[in-house]
């Protein structure tokens, strides 16, 4: 296998506008710059097959983006959608893409969605260019960072508060490439949670650009690149051990957390990395996840706050939802029954392999995924090639809840149905059947 790595900065100029907090994202936009935010690139070629893995410091990368941005890198460097897997690391205080909540409403800023889409290609060619025959070490370990966010209160509601019970997916894998001088090319690591400990208006990479930069000290070079696992129930345990509520706004709670990751990362390199024979495949597939029929009367319900003639900036994001499910509907146009969701399959080596899913996966999704594959390490991911929506399992859907209820800031009529596992299962099927072993 062949192998190359490059990195380049994408802090946005001021005034972007930011996504992961609704009124936040509705303001001016970024105000400062923080820490630096990077778009990351590897580039592998093992045989005919080749494959580019890319991390993107930022909330989404919007379906819409992803598309356009992997038809612009199949131009330049003639590969195919399903040898392109893009994931955002999921930072609250990144810029926007996508149509999460207002992020629709509100559009993301064009001319920096373009600025971002030539700062990708310009680093898919140098981390080809740079590509160098590579050893592949691979390790699994756990992580303490994740913890579950949907306590059950006394009235039976599902809140978004601290519940250190509550199932997590903890796997930590890692991916070490290096040359034949025993230098490292490239190192892929992965846990579930949200960066979402900061709000504000300052720009960030948040816990995982600190944990890239901890293991990049580690490794004596910059090489690192964070992908985010299936955390969409998670927040992480430095903001909520021993709490009632999460603790936010506080930048040396993101350092303990990003230094905790880094510290967890080198152990397992330390420790726990056995040499894998490469064997690079890709498969890309679309699933439609059912949902509920569309309910008239939620959307009347929520029209009735909406400010006449107010601008978006002012409107609740409901009531925006609400007002354009019913001008379809109004419209004669049929309302989605189903979600689009890709799911894609790489695979590194004889016993590694990433599966990544669009959109906001539960720890449920996670610990599936590691357990279908009985030996090896395996990467379960979310938040790629699109913004998706939440996807709880099917137990969660009972329990609502902030991963079961907010699927209306997303764009879709209604909430998901049961029995997603069974669409996880049947795709992992696929994928074992096409290779992904």
């Amino acid at each position: 296998m062949q192998a190359g790595f490059d990195r380049l900065c994408m802090n946005p100029p001021p005034g972007t506008r930011m996504m992961g907090f609704g009124k936040r994202d509705a303001g001016n936009g970024s105000e400062s710059i923080h820490d630096d935010i990077y778009i990351r690139v590897l580039y592998m070629k093992d045989g005919l097959e080749e494959a580019l893995i890319i991390s993107f410091d930022m909330c989404f990368i919007g379906r819409a983006d992803g598309d356009r941005i992997k038809g612009a890198l199949g131009r330049h460097l003639d590969v195919a959608p399903r040898q392109i897997l893009m994931n955002a690391t999921h930072s609250h205080v990144g810029p926007a893409s996508g149509r999460w909540a207002y992020g629709d409403y509100l559009p993301p800023e064009q001319l920096y969605l373009r600025d971002l889409e030539a700062k990708v290609i310009q680093a898919a060619r140098s981390a080809r260019a740079k590509a160098v025959p590579v050893n592949l070490q691979a390790g699994m370990g756990r992580s303490q960072v994740p913890m579950n966010r949907r306590r059950r209160m006394p009235d039976g509601r599902t809140e978004n508060r601290p519940n250190p019970g509550g199932a997590v997916c903890d796997a930590l894998p890692v991916v070490l490439m290096k040359d034949e001088s025993d230098i490292p090319v490239a190192c892929v690591f992965s846990i579930s949670a949200h960066p979402s400990i900061m709000g504000g208006t300052a720009i960030s990479a948040e816990y995982p650009g600190i944990a890239c930069s901890g293991v990049d000290a580690h490794l004596t070079k910059d090489c690192c690149l964070f992908l985010q696992g299936c955390g969409g129930d998670a927040k992480t345990s430095v903001a909520g051990e021993g709490r009632e509520t999460w603790w936010s706004n506080d930048w040396d709670v993101v350092t303990q957390v990003g230094d905790l990751l880094a510290e967890e990362v080198t152990e397992v390199l330390k420790h726990k990395m056995q040499p894998v024979i490469p064997a690079l495949k890709t498969v890309l597939v679309e699933t439609d996840w059912p949902l509920e029929p569309a309910n008239r009367a939620e959307y009347e319900h929520w029209i009735k706050n909406l400010i006449p003639d107010g601008s978006p900036e002012h409107q609740g994001i409901y009531e925006l939802w609400a007002e354009r499910q019913l001008r379809r509907l109004d419209a004669g146009h049929l309302l989605p029954t189903q979600a689009s969701i890709q799911i894609q399959g790489v695979q590194l080596g004889t016993t590694v392999r990433l599966i990544a899913i669009e959109g906001e996966p539960v720890a449920g999704h996670g610990l599936h995924i590691v357990s279908y594959y009985p030996a090896g390490v395996t990467f379960p991911i979310g938040y790629a090639n699109g913004e998706g929506l939440y996807l709880p399992i099917s137990p969660q859907i009972d329990e609502g809840g902030y991963e079961v209820d907010s699927y209306g800031e997303y764009g879709y009529p209604a909430r998901l149905k049961p029995g997603m596992e069974g669409i996880i299962q049947n795709t992992l099927d696929l994928f074992t059947a096409k290779g992904i072993r």
